[in-house]
């Protein structure tokens, strides 16, 4: 019924791994830039603010699980690749970690811990601060706030990860004014000494559980948002990396939603996150979820992937596609029915996170000769009878050539020694295909381990050669933790663990994660470095191909320089270095050296390319040296644009933006002209046309340099005013342009909901707090550039009982005098006609007599109003001063105010407060009911087996009748005697059932 933005849908059709079925092909549904870019000056020789803990919750987890269905999905007993793991008798011995230090402490938990080593820093932060280390754990940057960074920003759930192939930092954090996250870029490669550049990214939703990655044409994100409309709402969001690396404003970003993925509580995708030497080609970018048949909705335990091609250029043509879904050996991944607390720590009644839900950070991404290779993992549940005990399961996926296919080269489950729990896992391979992991182990007698012991951090690994399936490499320690986790919140752990590999010989690995410690600070975040590689003698290979240098213009000879880089212990001499130029007759020539043992050398070949005749170009170069062990690492791949010399044409249409509403004027048309020729251009014909209309047609009279893009506006305004479909077609028709099939795009809008336009900034005029029966919008901020119009319709639904009828309306605005000039309207569209009618005036001319501060409105549901889901409109501002539209135009543009859209649903119960009823149906199926007028909004169902397990923990939210419902599939459960309870221990109610 709404619309909030213009998403174009196709439908494809092929066959994937182990499934036949229709696949969905999206349009990104959100197109934006960076809300800002400040630069910030170095951290050297500043006096840096202290880290400061937030009062309350650390980062709360804002939903449950996934639906869970009693019984259902396999396995039934043990793990079936545990066994696998366990007969490996003959394990390889492990070495002690080289260096272990402290990062950072915290006395909360989960303290969120993340790091990465660079060339000469470790840079770790934990949720609310960061530290900066060398790389023998000496402290260079103390522990201090993100604020250093981040002016004023402080929310935490940080991510810090380096960019080899960029050479520099990342450090983001999350936030809620407004809700978005927040990203900073080295300016250089020290951490210290160079400065930052600084970004502000706006989602609407709040991105909880961030996760990044890096891939060749940007940076990806993915977060824990919208758990009821991920197939709607942005889930996954792409930014600019290369923009990014050079400071430059006007960063764009686009957001997509994850087509078909069967989600319905918390929930952590990730994607594919490139390390090593090489980056991927642009494009084909994937993210990846796993899907368990425990779940409601799922049959076959799988991993799902999706398929991400962004368009720079024409953003709003970037696309999310469904791709590969990859049978997997069966697990369990739920515990406790989808409760948070799942782990029995030792002498402590307090069970902690084994993080159910969430694909491990990071899934790391890395290119060999012959194939490319991604590993990741996530917690499964390895106890038949019980949910005391983690495992994790693990995997390595292959693709035997870009654009192909992914599918599971293998996979294992890894069970700690002595039966300890294993679980918080995070993994890479390093150059030679090793794999190493860290993770947290605990255990107790209680639950079959030998001996009790605390969350310690440990790790193992295996060697390329080593039998599939089996993490090989006997368990090493890393820290032993010495207490449980005490402070915080009660059942979390961790939330993060990250191993990134030394990027100087692409073989160390370092891992950071929590423990907790008796004496002083309770949660510890300690860095462990180890190596899993055995020596090796000869290995070289080409690391990176320098020139030519990038897209251009290119010759019939051109000249052909590599990086080769030592990777063994000797040094190396007279090493043969081969070219080829889209897989023809291979360029064979001797680089003398020597080089080092981890040392490079650059080395241009005296054989120039002819790369003239094609478009594109794919250069191959690699080493063949004398004993070489590994060949998989000798090459490096570039593919090249050859560019036309005169080349133009629009890329994308900026306004009229899709999403701006229904127009009451005639408005400018603005484009974006893009070079993608070699040379620069100048006096520009430029047109446009509107529904196949008469052809408008100007000229930009600017320069316009190769590779760049600049915004040009349209002289001749267009009508567009109304309700309607506008097809816009926009070009160029420069008389010497090489390539025509670039010159042209078209564009569709439609615009069937009016969204106007107010200033909200300059006086704080509007709503800035919304409350209503069981929504509260607490967030609400008026940005710089704000139209202010916001559309809430996806983010909240308002439960309204016709029965009921009244209900308080609290608001809050920016501005409010003594004159009653700050007033609120409100509208309840009852027929669904996109109208605000009089008759659904429900709030007329409301007086604010406060800024800042409450202020309570009494709406009334009418008794014939329509049942259902209906736009709530909410429109408040200066009366007084206001040469614009009336405030009860709710189509119009005031000066000063804000105009907001929410969805409500419309319900009837006139049974305001029963007790919890459990109503028996057909096959075991289950309505658990409980009505209740009072002011909560959730609550918690549990529902337990005879032996007192929980089997079902989710929480559920009020509807729009005043009750709590729950339905229960016990169609796989035992035959027996069950008990449901909806709230805690100390206020609850309950009763018992009866699975036939």
């Amino acid at each position: 019924m709404l619309l909030k933005k213009i998403v174009v849908v196709s439908f494809l059709f092929f066959v994937t791994i182990g499934f036949s079925q229709k696949k969905e092909t999206m349009n990104a549904s959100m197109v934006t830039t960076a809300a800002y870019m400040r630069a910030i000056g170095p951290l050297a020789g500043k006096k840096l603010l202290p880290g400061k803990p937030r009062d309350g919750k650390i980062n709360p987890r804002r939903t449950d699980a996934n639906k869970i269905v009693p019984g259902k999905g396999l396995p039934k007993g043990m793990d079936p690749l545990l066994a696998k793991q366990k007969s490996n008798q003959v394990m390889r011995a492990g070495k002690a970690p080289s260096l272990t230090f402290e990062a950072n402490s915290s006395n909360r938990a989960p303290s969120d811990p993340t790091g990465a080593i660079g060339p000469n820093h470790y840079v770790s932060a934990k949720n609310f601060a960061f530290a900066i280390h060398d790389r023998s754990g000496n402290e260079l940057v103390p522990s201090s706030s993100l604020a250093n960074i981040f002016p004023g920003e402080t929310l935490g759930d940080p991510i810090v990860f380096y960019d080899s192939f960029a050479d520099r930092f990342v450090i983001t954090q999350f936030s809620n004014t407004p809700n978005g996250f927040l990203v900073a870029v080295g300016q250089g490669p020290d951490p210290v000494n160079d400065g930052w550049y600084t970004y502000r990214f706006n989602t609407e939703g709040f991105p909880d559980y961030t996760k990044f990655s890096i891939w060749s044409d940007g940076y990806y994100v993915t977060a824990n948002k919208d758990q009821n409309s991920v197939q709607t709402s942005e889930i996954v969001f792409v930014i600019e990396r290369e923009k990014m690396l050079l400071g430059k404003e006007n960063v764009k970003m686009v957001g997509f939603p994850l087509p078909g993925a069967r989600i319905g509580g918390f929930y952590s995708p990730a994607g594919f996150n490139a390390i090593g030497k090489t980056l991927p080609p642009d494009g084909d970018a994937r993210i990846i979820y796993f899907q368990d048949d425990e779940w409601e909705g799922v049959d076959q335990d799988m991993l799902k992937l999706w398929k991400i091609d962004v368009n720079w250029i024409s953003p709003s043509q970037s696309t999310i596609a469904e791709a590969e879904e990859i049978a997997v050996t069966i697990f369990d991944s739920t515990f406790d029915g989808g409760s948070f607390s799942n782990l029995p720590q030792p002498g402590s009644d307090r069970d902690i996170d084994a993080l159910q839900g969430a694909v491990m950070f990071a899934s790391n991404y890395r290119r060999f000769c012959n194939y490319n290779a991604v590993v990741l993992n996530h917690v499964v549940d390895v106890d038949a009878d019980a949910d005391d005990v983690a495992g994790i399961r693990w995997y390595e996926l292959r693709q035997s050539g870009d654009d192909q296919p992914w599918t599971v080269f293998q996979e294992g489950t890894y069970f700690s020694p002595d039966g300890k729990s294993a679980w918080c896992g995070s993994m890479a391979m390093d150059i030679y295909g090793n794999i190493g992991m860290g993770y947290t182990t605990m255990g107790t007698t209680s639950t079959g381990a030998s001996a009790d012991s605390y969350a310690s951090i440990r790790y193992t690994g295996r060697l390329a050669g080593d039998p599939l399936g089996m993490m090989t490499i006997a368990e090493q320690d890393i820290k032993i933790g010495t207490d449980i986790q005490r402070e915080g919140n009660p059942d979390r752990y961790g939330d993060y663990a990250q191993l990134t590999v030394d990027p100087v010989d692409d073989q160390t690995f370092w891992h950071i994660a929590e423990y907790f410690e008796n004496t002083g600070n309770n949660a510890r975040n300690v860095v462990g470095v180890f190596k899993v590689a055995d020596a090796v003698t000869t290995d070289v290979g080409v690391v990176s191909i320098d020139t030519p240098g990038g897209d251009a213009t290119f010759t019939n000879a051109e000249n052909i320089t590599v990086t080769v880089k030592n990777f063994g212990s000797t040094a190396q001499s007279n090493i043969q270095v081969t070219y080829s130029i889209n897989g023809g007759p291979a360029v064979s020539e001797l680089l003398a050296g020597p080089i080092a043992p981890l040392g490079t050398a650059s080395f241009s070949f005296a054989t120039n390319a002819d790369l003239s005749t094609e478009r594109v170009y794919t250069i191959t170069a690699e080493t063949n040296a004398t004993g070489d062990t590994n060949p998989e690492n000798d090459c490096s791949e570039v593919t090249l644009n050859n560019l036309f010399p005169i080349d133009v044409g629009v890329g994308e249409l900026i306004s009229p933006a899709p999403d701006s509403g229904i127009a009451i004027s005639e408005e400018a048309i603005t484009v974006t002209l893009y070079n993608y020729g070699s040379t620069s251009q100048t006096n520009i014909p430029v047109f446009y046309t509107l529904n196949n209309g008469t052809r408008v047609e100007e000229v930009f009279t600017g320069t316009l340099q190769p590779q760049t893009e600049v915004s040009y506006t349209f002289a001749t305004l267009v009508d567009i005013t109304g309700r309607g479909t506008f097809e816009f077609q926009l070009g160029t028709v420069l008389a010497t342009d090489e390539n025509t099939a670039n010159d042209t795009i078209t564009r569709t809008i439609e615009r069937l909901l009016c969204k106007p336009n107010s200033d909200c900034t300059r006086f704080n005029d509007g709503i800035t707090y919304f409350q209503l029966s069981n929504v509260t919008n607490s967030d609400i901020n008026c940005t710089v550039n704000s139209t202010g119009y916001k559309d809430f319709t996806n983010n909240f639904t308002i439960n309204l009982n016709r029965f009921i009828g009244s209900y308080r309306l609290t608001v809050q605005t920016g501005f409010a005098d003594t004159n009653g000039s700050e007033r609120v309207s409100l509208w309840i569209d009852f027929n669904d006609n996109v109208v605000f009618e009089e008759s659904e005036l429900l709030i007329d001319n409301g007086i604010v007599r406060k800024g800042n501060t409450n202020q309570d409105f009494i709406i009334s549901i009418p008794g014939q109003a329509l049942l259902g889901s209906h736009l709530l409109r909410i429109r408040a501002g200066d009366v007084n001063t206001n040469n614009g539209a009336p405030l009860n135009n709710p189509c119009g543009s005031m000066d000063f105010g804000t105009t907001h859209d929410y969805t409500v649903e419309i319900g009837e119960n006139k049974e305001l407060n029963t007790g919890l009823i459990v109503i028996t149906e057909p096959d075991n199926q289950f309505l658990i009911t409980k009505s209740d007028s009072g002011p909560e909004t959730e609550t918690r169902l549990y529902i337990f087996n005879i032996l007192g397990q929980v089997i079902v923990s989710n929480i559920v939210r009020k509807d729009a009748n005043g009750r709590f419902v729950y339905d229960l599939d016990m169609s796989y459960a035992r035959s027996g005697v069950y008990f449901a309870r909806f709230g805690n221990k100390r206020k609850a109610d309950a009763t018992k059932f009866i699975v036939k």
